[in-house]
């Protein structure tokens, strides 16, 4: 359990055992329902209010370098006018910076536990947002690496990466996108519950969501249309392939049904058997023929 103390009390807690949580019961007299939705990590984001608390489940974003995709981290916020309790079910890095800069640096201090809850709050948000966009690095990185191969010849080693990264954009975008209700919310009744000075933290805060949002998309769409360009390369490529051996098959099907019809048995063939050179002679043939077909097929662009 970790204590910041000021004006306003922030109390944070990591995978809280049921007697913090009933500490922290007795001592802000939380509503039982609340009680529950911190005892576990909850399926989707919300804003609710309870008696003179507002109650907050935020879910961020975080890059699995083993699964290589996006998971779901959650904070749940509990504030009051003169207090927060937030509680993670992992170490965060947007809590920690936050706890660390409220010990190094008294002004800092001063400003988020100094007056009110809003404050602090508005600071906890701004530093998940940012710490959201810090995990778009990475997609950023791999988008430039696929442009950068886009025209190299290595279509089929980018099939894969791409299916990765757009893999990774559709969980990071799920999770981003769900957030857009709090943000909505926050604009609505967070005026009502902090008072009307409060809302320009709630509008700054949903300004910098939607430029979270809007970077994902991008990244989204971006990576679509090299997905799509990467295909049509793939399929050039193959039907070249096929071209080509659609052109052989031609080359030796005229040549197999004319040695095919020395083949037959009947009284009188022409050529075989006639000379000791039948054999030269129809190789020769069969040769020239060839010879003669790839260069038409060469002068019109089909080899």
């Amino acid at each position: 359990m970790v204590i910041k103390k000021g004006a306003v009390i922030w109390t944070h807690l990591v995978n809280p055992s049921r007697a913090e949580l009933a500490a922290i019961q007795q001592e802000h007299h939380i509503h039982p329902v609340i009680l529950d939705e911190l005892s576990q990590p909850s399926a989707r984001s919300k804003v609710e209010i309870y008696d003179h608390s507002m109650f907050i489940v935020y879910h961020l974003p975080i890059f699995d370098m083993g699964d290589r995709a996006s998971r779901k981290g959650e904070i749940d916020m509990l504030i009051t006018e003169q207090g927060v309790i937030t509680v993670a079910y992992e170490n965060l890095e947007p809590i920690r910076v936050i706890a660390e800069k409220i010990d190094s640096d008294p002004h800092y201090k001063e400003r988020v536990l100094g007056k009110n809850s809003v404050r602090l709050l508005y600071d906890i948000v701004e530093a998940c947002l940012a710490y959201s966009l810090r995990q778009l690095r990475h997609i950023e990185e791999k988008v430039e690496y696929i442009r950068v191969r886009m025209f190299k010849e290595q279509e089929q080693d980018l099939v894969k990466i791409i299916s990765y990264v757009k893999r990774d954009l559709l969980s990071y975008y799920l999770i981003t996108r769900a957030q857009a209700s709090i943000f909505n919310s926050l604009n609505k009744v967070g005026p009502q519950f902090f008072g009307e000075g409060s809302a320009i933290y709630f509008s700054d805060l949903e300004g910098d969501f939607l430029k979270v949002l809007q970077l994902c998309e991008n990244y989204k769409e971006t990576t679509e249309a090299f997905e799509s360009t990467n295909a049509q390369l793939l399929n050039i490529k193959m039907t070249k392939v096929m071209q080509r051996f659609s052109v052989l098959a031609f080359l030796t099907f005229p040549i197999m049904v004319f040695l095919a019809l020395f083949t037959i048995d009947t009284i009188s063939r022409p050529i075989v058997g006639k000379t000791p050179y039948d054999f030269w002679i129809l190789a020769g043939i069969v040769v020239g023929a060839t010879a003669i077909m790839t260069a038409i097929f060469s002068r019109k662009g089909w080899l």
